[in-house]
């Protein structure tokens, strides 16, 4: 009697804690794409600033940049700091909080290696803290190559990424002013919870300048797709899809790895 009511009371919390599994990897999942989320804005945010050429910035103005920094432009040393502490009073449609400087170095972009830096120097882009540097370099009139390596995005509760990646970017230009980007590419790293994860992008993204001129940073169309790693060699795969109706704020849908879809941005 004793044994049977044993194995009663056993399977009597082990049905409870496989409920409380459940419903913790359930909230975790969508905890989780919520995180790859903001860390793609965060890394795409400051990528399309990357392909503006060096004489680009003599032609742009404070209030065509998202947040309205302060253009600073050192001719000797070829060196294009954006200063958002010393943004300009800015009225544009979107305007997310910047903090801290993105310095870019050009002064090996008109050599035949035709390579420039991106670095963050205390920079939070709406209180998300981005630190490391980002390599970019000329593959033809229209196309870029960047890599990174070590690149650290901090949330403001002290969740952290590291990663690397490489982004191949096209550029569409009109009276040579660029107006359109896509790009694709492949990032891997540890996420917050020392997890390995790629990023794909399986469709390219695209962008459209006067949209961050707006102030709006997302891509109106593209694809990628998330795998993290779990215990004992097993994989959860996330997919995020953009799409936008002519407008500058996409909607983005979430695929989570139970077949839940979760809007991201409405």
């Amino acid at each position: 009697m004793k044994k049977l009511l044993f194995n009663i009371l056993f399977l009597c919390l082990l049905f409870s804690c496989n409920e409380e599994i459940g419903r913790d990897i359930s909230t975790d999942l969508s905890q989780e794409a919520d995180q790859f989320f903001n860390f793609s804005t965060a890394i795409n945010e400051g990528g399309y600033l990357g392909n503006f050429s060096y004489s680009d910035y003599f032609r742009t103005q404070s209030q065509s940049l998202p947040g309205c920094p302060k253009i600073e432009i050192d001719q000797t040393l070829r060196l294009v700091t954006l200063d958002y502490d010393a943004a300009d009073s800015c009225s544009q449609e979107k305007n997310f909080k910047r903090n801290g400087k993105i310095k870019i170095d050009f002064s090996q972009s008109n050599t035949q290696l035709a390579t420039w830096w991106m670095e963050y120097e205390n920079y939070k882009f709406d209180n998300t803290e981005i630190i490391g540097k980002r390599e970019f370099k000329t593959l033809s009139t229209s196309q870029n190559q960047e890599k990174f390596e070590n690149l650290k995005i901090k949330t403001d509760n002290g969740l952290s990424f590291v990663a690397k990646g490489t982004h191949t970017y096209f550029t569409s230009r009109f009276s040579f002013r660029p107006f359109a980007l896509s790009f694709v590419g492949f990032i891997e790293g540890t996420n917050p919870a020392g997890r390995k994860f790629t990023q794909t992008l399986t469709q390219a993204k695209e962008v459209y300048i006067n949209c961050y001129s707006e102030g709006w940073v997302l891509p109106f169309e593209g694809e990628e797709t998330w795998t993290v790693e779990r215990s004992e060699g097993r994989e959860l795969t996330y997919r995020f899809n953009f799409s936008s109706e002519g407008e500058c704020n996409p909607q983005v849908n979430a695929l989570l790895p139970d077949g839940r879809t979760l809007i991201l941005n409405p």
